[in-house]
């Protein structure tokens, strides 16, 4: 798994597929260790929830996503996040980029209403009090200052550095003023699930333990494994600070 292999392959789904393609297709979870069937759209307003909830803990008020894919995320987390005022993404693909920028133009209203569970009104009077921005570029090298932005935080795109990720929680140190929050498959959320581990192996995905981020600098506040998870493999909840 290299960058140009993710370019080329998120680029096309990118291009490719609408924004109800991505949410409204049925996936399966596990919900408490039950499997399920659910809506990519509601396990997504289940984590958000929960970034929305770490946000609201720092008061954030910028924000940069990596690996911003459409830019629902940051759409969603401005709604659900009153102090939020500047939320930014970096994103790989110029597919990806050109559709987060169609959705800040014109942000997809009816998936907003399921992601945030609020009433249109709501919605627009939020995202009208935000600035949103989107660049073309890698996780590896942050195209931004030092100490840009409030928060930083990665909704399952480290998983697509398997090697390299080293760098990417160094950059993230480097820019962020307070605080990096990371969705990701780590090490320590497989548990005792041996086949969660080759699966990650065999797909060439990020498997590291979450301490890694104390070499990048971080200071480690919180770790937990959510209890709504894909069915192939867990993610882990990382929460940290700057020392």
């Amino acid at each position: 798994r290299t960058e140009e292999s993710v370019r080329e392959a998120y680029g096309a789904a990118y291009a490719g597929k609408t924004d109800d393609y991505f949410f409204q297709k049925m996936a399966p979870v596990y919900l408490c260790g039950k499997p399920m069937l659910l809506r990519i759209v509601d396990y997504k307003k289940a984590l958000l929830t929960q970034f929305a909830k770490t946000l609201n803990e720092f008061s954030a008020e910028s924000v940069l996503e990596l690996g911003c894919g459409r830019g629902l995320n940051l759409l969603a987390l401005a709604v659900l996040v009153p102090s939020l005022r500047f939320a930014h993404g970096v994103e790989l693909t110029a597919e990806g980029a050109a559709a987060t920028q169609g959705n800040f133009a014109s942000p997809a209203i009816h998936i907003l209403e399921e992601l945030t569970g609020l009433p249109r009104e709501s919605i627009t009077s939020r995202l009208s009090q935000v600035s949103f921005s989107v660049e073309k570029g890698s996780m590896l090298k942050l195209p931004f200052p030092d100490s840009s932005f409030d928060v930083v935080f990665s909704n399952s795109a480290i998983e697509q550095v398997p090697r390299e990720y080293p760098n990417v929680f160094s950059e993230a140190y480097r820019v962020a003023r307070r605080a990096g929050i990371f969705s990701e498959p780590f090490e320590e959320a497989q548990g005792w699930n041996f086949l969660y581990r080759m699966y990650l192996r065999n797909i060439d995905y990020f498997c590291a333990s979450y301490r890694a981020v104390e070499k990048a600098g971080w200071r480690i506040s919180a770790f937990s494994v959510p209890t709504l998870q894909k069915a192939e493999f867990n993610t882990g909840f990382l929460v940290c600070e700057k020392n």
